[in-house]
């Protein structure tokens, strides 16, 4: 199981370092994304890009590494363990207790909505569960990030 040093990111200047492009491309090159979600990424991206400021650089950034370096399956074809939008699933950031949410690419509408247009949300797409990824903290800094498993999928 992969760990990850916390890093000092500066949330106002949204400057990626080399050691912060390639711990990106590391998570993203083992994510398998459906198709659908593979179009839904780039809506989210333009989005952000019009948008431009803070948060939305970095989810821009972080999508577009997975649209980069992603494998892509048909829909139907996902694997069961894949986290994609309409998954309900559990995760664990840091040490912290386990918390449940569901995928969406919409604006969230409850709590436990994770849009993948969040920092969180980009994160946990594309993931199978068990594995580990670097997430974006509120306070400037990548902590870990767990998919534990995956409850339910919508249809």
């Amino acid at each position: 199981m992969a760990t990850f040093r916390r890093q000092t990111l500066a949330p106002a200047s949204a400057v990626f370092s080399k050691t912060d492009y390639a711990a990106l491309q590391d998570h993203a090159m083992g994510c398998l994304l459906s198709r659908a979600d593979r179009r839904a990424l780039a809506g989210h991206i333009q989005r952000a890009d019009r948008i431009g400021t803070g948060v939305d650089i970095l989810v821009a950034r972080l999508l577009s590494q997975k649209l980069l370096y992603a494998s892509f399956v048909d829909d139907a074809q996902i694997a069961a363990d894949v986290a994609i939008s309409g998954s309900r699933l559990r995760y664990a950031l840091a040490d912290q207790a386990a918390q449940t949410g569901q995928l969406c690419h919409d604006e969230a509408t409850a709590p436990e909505d994770l849009c993948v247009a969040s920092p969180l949300g980009a994160t946990l797409i594309g993931m199978k569960a068990g594995s580990t990824a670097p997430l974006f903290a509120p306070d400037g800094t990548f902590c870990r990030l767990r998919l534990l498993s995956l409850e339910t999928r919508a249809a």
